[in-house]
């Protein structure tokens, strides 16, 4: 809660050039929910998929390692990151269906890191490009080439490796 956002801006102070001077302003307002329904996914991300800078051949983009959440706070200070793959993004039971955003497929503590902002873009991004592909080539989602939809995140600017 509110105690360990303090706590994490006196490590941030403390660790990340330039939060020195940091101050935080306020609290949300109102009460949210941090974690919510997860689809089963092609691929199911793990906790030491997110600790360990995992690899992927269908990967997406790229997150650092960030967790937070279930007493574990990671913060992302070190450069390391792991891979998003694709297969989190895919329902395999439900043809033509992607999911971006915190309902990506895995564990806990995988959906720790998942459910920010930043990393909802780049699956958002990654499942955005693939329908795209995938209409494009004329198959449904789950057949895309991944190459293809690589191919086009890398003309976006998008880091995948």
């Amino acid at each position: 809660g509110r105690e360990q956002a303090m706590y994490a801006l006196q490590a941030l102070k403390g660790v990340v050039p330039g939060f020195e001077n940091a101050k935080l302003r306020n609290f949300g307002m109102t009460i949210g929910t941090r974690d919510s329904r997860k689809i089963i996914g092609r691929y199911n991300l793990t906790s030491e998929d997110v600790r360990n800078e995992a690899r992927f051949d269908d990967t997406i983009g790229i997150f650092p390692e960030f967790i937070d959440g279930y007493n574990i706070l990671i913060l992302p200070t070190t450069g390391r990151y792991f891979q998003v793959p694709y297969g989190c993004t895919v329902p395999p039971r439900v043809k033509n269906l992607l999911v971006g955003g915190r309902c990506v497929a895995g564990d806990k503590t995988s959906h720790c890191a998942m459910r920010n902002m930043m990393a909802c873009t780049v699956t958002g991004q990654g499942a955005g490009v693939a329908a795209a592909v995938s209409l494009k080539e004329a198959v449904s989602t789950h057949d895309v080439d991944v190459k293809l939809v690589q191919k086009e995140l890398l003309r976006q600017g998008v880091r995948i490796h």
